[in-house]
C-alpha cells in the first residue's frame, strides 16, 4: 500500500475517532465564567469543551493539511471539507451556548438542497440519456469523458480545464455503474487481455459485500429514525444504492480490468480507481517478479506479486476515489494473470519507436 493511500486511511481512523470522543467529552450545558484562560481551564466543562474544539479546528485540518493535501499532492481548497464536517458536528454536538454561533450550517441547508435538487435532476438525465446510449457503447463511458475534456497538458494550462474533467468523470461514474452493472448494456464491451488479481473479483466478496449493505441499510434507518423519519429513509436509500456501484465492482474487475481500446490500455484497479494509457507513452514493459514489499511506495495493482511493469515516457494521470484523487506515476506495476499478453499487445509500440 502506497504512502498516500496510508495516510487517507490513518485519516479517516483519526477524524472517527476524534468526533466519536469529542460527543462523549462535551457537556451538556456550560456554566456562566468570566472568559478568560484561566477561568475556563478550571472549570471542567469548559476544559473539555476548549479541548473538544481545539481537536476539531485545529488538529484535524493541520492533520488533514499534512497527511492528504502535502503528501497526497491534493488541493488546497479541499481544507475546507474538513472545516466544514467540523462545523456541522459542532452544530447537533456542542451545548446549546455554542450550538448557536454554528447555526449558519442549517440555514445553508436550503440553498445546499435546492443545488442538490438541480443537480439529481441534471443527473437523471444524464443517466437516462446514457443508459439509452449504453446499448450500442463499446467502451466505459468514463473513457469518452476522459476524449471528451482532456487535451494535451490540461493541468499545465490551469485549473479550470482540470477541474472540469474531474466533475465529468465524477458524474461519468454513475452511468458507467449502470453500464457495467447488467450485463446486457456492457455486452459490447471489447474482452479484456488480461485481468488483475483482485478480492473484489471473487463471488464471495460480492456476496459479503451485499448482505453487509442490506444490514447497513436496516441499520442506519434505525439510527436516524428517532431523529427524522425523511431523513433516515433518504440516508437508507443512498446506503442501498450503493449495491449497484458493488455490482459493477465485481464485473469490472472480473471481466474488465486490463483491455485495449483504440490506441489506449485502459487499466481498473477495481471499480475504485482507474488509469487509461496511451501506447504512445509507454516507454517500457517489462515482465518478471517483483515483490509486494519492493512496490509498497510505488503504483502496484493486483494482489501478490506484480508480474509486469510498465514504464512511461511522461507523467500518467491515475483517477481514484472516483476521481476524487488524481495522483501522477511515471511507473505502474501490474498483477495478472496473463502477463504474456499484455506484453504483446504493447510490444509492437516500443518496436515501432
Amino acid at each position: 500500500m502506497r504512502k498516500p493511500v496510508k495516510y487517507r486511511i490513518a485519516f479517516l481512523i483519526v477524524a472517527a475517532a476524534c468526533f466519536y470522543v469529542g460527543t462523549l467529552f462535551l457537556p451538556e450545558t456550560l456554566p456562566d465564567i468570566i472568559l478568560s484562560f484561566e477561568s475556563i481551564w478550571a472549570n471542567a466543562q469548559w476544559r473539555n469543551t476548549l479541548l473538544v474544539t481545539l481537536a476539531y479546528f485545529v488538529f484535524l485540518p493541520a492533520l488533514y493539511y499534512f497527511w492528504i493535501i502535502q503528501i497526497g499532492n491534493q488541493a488546497l481548497w479541499k481544507l475546507l471539507l474538513v472545516f466544514s464536517l467540523s462545523s456541522l458536528v459542532a452544530r447537533y454536538n456542542y451545548p446549546e451556548k455554542l450550538a448557536y454561533y454554528f447555526e449558519f450550517i442549517t440555514y445553508l441547508k436550503y440553498p445546499i438542497i435546492a443545488v442538490l435538487m438541480v443537480i439529481e435532476i441534471l443527473l437523471l438525465v444524464t443517466i437516462v440519456k446514457a443508459l439509452w446510449g449504453a446499448r450500442k457503447l463499446s467502451g466505459d463511458p468514463r473513457i469518452h469523458m476522459l476524449e471528451q475534456y482532456e487535451g494535451d497538458n490540461i493541468y499545465e494550462k490551469g485549473s479550470k480545464e482540470a477541474k472540469k474533467l474531474e466533475l465529468a468523470l465524477m458524474f461519468a461514474h454513475e452511468p458507467a455503474s449502470w453500464y457495467y452493472a447488467i450485463p446486457r448494456f456492457s455486452r459490447n464491451h471489447v474482452p479484456a487481455i488480461a485481468n488483475l488479481h483482485l478480492w473484489s473479483a471473487q463471488w464471495w466478496h460480492v456476496s459479503l459485500v451485499c448482505v453487509v449493505l442490506v444490514v447497513a441499510t436496516y441499520a442506519s434507518y434505525l439510527a436516524i429514525a428517532l431523529w427524522s423519519e425523511t431523513v433516515a429513509i433518504v440516508v437508507a436509500t443512498l446506503v442501498f444504492y450503493l449495491i449497484v456501484m458493488f455490482i459493477a465492482n465485481y464485473r469490472v474487475s472480473k471481466h474488465y480490468s486490463v483491455y485495449l481500446t483504440k490506441d489506449k490500455l485502459m487499466v481498473n484497479n477495481s471499480w475504485w480507481g482507474m488509469t487509461v494509457i496511451s501506447l504512445s507513452n509507454i516507454k517500457q514493459v517489462e515482465t518478471g517478479s517483483w515483490t509486494a514489499a519492493s512496490t509498497q511506495e510505488q503504483f502496484h495493482f493486483g494482489r501478490g506479486n506484480a508480474n509486469v511493469k510498465l514504464t512511461f515516457v511522461s507523467e500518467q494521470k491515475y483517477y481514484s476515489g472516483l476521481a476524487t484523487f488524481i495522483e501522477p506515476m511515471d511507473t505502474l506495476y501490474l498483477s495478472v494473470d496473463d502477463p504474456s499478453a499484455l506484453r504483446g499487445i504493447c510490444q509492437p509500440q516500443q518496436h515501432a519507436e
